[in-house]
This record gives C-alpha cells, structure tokens and sequence, in this order.
C-alpha cells in the first residue's frame, strides 16, 4: 500500500511538473500593410476605409496603411502612411496601381505581408489570419463557376487568355500576399502592361485582366471566396466580411 502512495504522488508530481512547465506558443504577430489608392475624389473613402479595418483587418497584427494620394489625409489615430501620387486620369489611375505599389517597395522592406484595397470598400466583419499565404487572391462576385471576362480578343497582349486557359476568374478588388510573392505580382504586371501600351493595347479590364493572367501562370496559394468583395447591394450566398459599396463611377472619376 505504500509503495502504491508512493508512486500515485510521484505521477502526480510529475503531470504538475509537465503542465507547469510546457508553454503555449504565442501566436505569431506580422507587420501587414494594407494599400490604397484614393486620388481625387476617392480620399473621402479613405476614412470609413481604414476605421472599419482598425476594427476588422487582422486584429492581432500591426497593420499599416500606405494610401497614395494627391489629397491630404484624414486625421486618424493609427499607423498611416501618405505616399504621394498625381492623379493620372482614367484608365491610368486603376491601370498603374501595381507600378506605384511597386515603384514604393522602400516602404515595404519590414512588412511581411502586403495586400491591395480598392479605396471604396468597408470592412464589415472580421478578415483574420485565413487570408495570411503568399498569393491571395479574392474570386469575382459576378463569376462563381462561369469563366469570367479575360482579355480573350487580342492574343497580342500579355493579359491574352486562350480558350482552354483559366478557370476561375478573381477580382481586383482585393488581393495580396507575403511581401516578396505580391512585389513579384506587382513588378511582372507593371512590365506586361507597359508592354501592352508599347502595341497601343489597353486590356479590357484593366490592371484586372493582368491579374488573372499573372494567376493563371501563378496560381494563388489561398483563393478567398467573395465575402471579401460583396457587392453591398448584392444578395449572394457568402457572409459580408469586405464591401464594395455602391458609387457613381463617372462622377468619381472627374
């Protein structure tokens, strides 16, 4: 019976020991940084913009927001960086994002993960550690498992998609990744629109239609479903985490 007591408070003492002793790892916390392009008229989203991001982008991370901007920027309590950018007129201001992200990648030497944010859209729920790969790409509301609209018409264009190429279709809303994958995107994309406008050909969507050239030769890592790119009037059947709120195209871009 001793010997009994002697090893029940022996095993005791050491499952104490192993519970004192072993250590639940800490969550790993990154420097992010969310980029937005607001010239013109597109600053005034930029303060609904970010407060919703303080309360859903990434909580539990330090978040940085880089906006190019040709307008002063709003007064607000967090880390917020103004890059300096003319306007360009249309299609210019969407087409060459990716060349102003990457012509500002000095910014970026110790963010670990980047990710790109059309200025008029509003986070509604939490966008968490789900979104953390290194390319992230966001599927199009508008083609859930049809094709989608690539540059298909002029096989001249780097963007070109051939008819047995592409299956999904990801929007240009939101997208991102590790810092070095998404820079790559950025550079690769800046080269083959430039080369696009050498032959006096603009996509048909744009930077857009760059994109999913560039993912179809490098397919993304994590594919996030259109919650992180809801049309705000739409009804789908995904939860609203990211909203593209409604606006008037044309009077925003005077």
């Amino acid at each position: 019976m001793f010997l009994k007591n002697i090893k029940k408070i022996f095993f005791f003492f050491l499952l104490s020991t192993l519970c004192f002793t072993h250590t639940i790892p800490k969550p790993t916390r990154h420097k992010v940084g969310l980029l937005i392009v607001a010239t013109g008229r597109y600053i005034e989203f930029v303060e609904p913009l970010v407060k919703s991001a303080e309360k859903h982008f990434l909580p539990g991370h330090d978040v940085t927001y880089f906006v190019f901007t040709n307008r002063e920027l709003p007064n607000l309590e967090c880390n917020i960086v103004k890059i300096e950018q003319k306007r360009l007129g249309w299609p210019y201001d969407t087409m060459m994002r990716y060349e102003m992200y990457y012509n500002a990648k000095d910014h970026f030497e110790d963010i670990d993960y980047l990710y790109a944010c059309d200025a008029d859209m509003l986070f509604v729920d939490t966008v968490g550690n789900e979104i953390l790969g290194d390319r992230v790409a966001t599927k199009h509301p508008g083609f859930i498992g049809k094709r989608g609209t690539y540059e298909t018409k002029r096989k001249t264009s780097m963007a070109y998609v051939n008819s047995n190429e592409g299956k999904y279709y990801f929007a240009g809303g939101f997208n991102g990744g590790k810092t070095v994958q998404f820079l790559n995107l950025c550079k690769t994309v800046t080269e083959n629109i430039y080369k696009d406008l050498e032959k006096k050909i603009i996509a048909i969507w744009h930077d857009e239609s760059h994109i999913n050239r560039y993912y179809i030769d490098n397919p993304p890592t994590i594919m996030l479903t259109p919650s992180y790119c809801y049309p705000e009037q739409w009804k789908l059947p995904y939860h609203k985490r990211l909203l593209a709120l409604d606006k008037n195209h044309q009077a925003m871009r005077k």
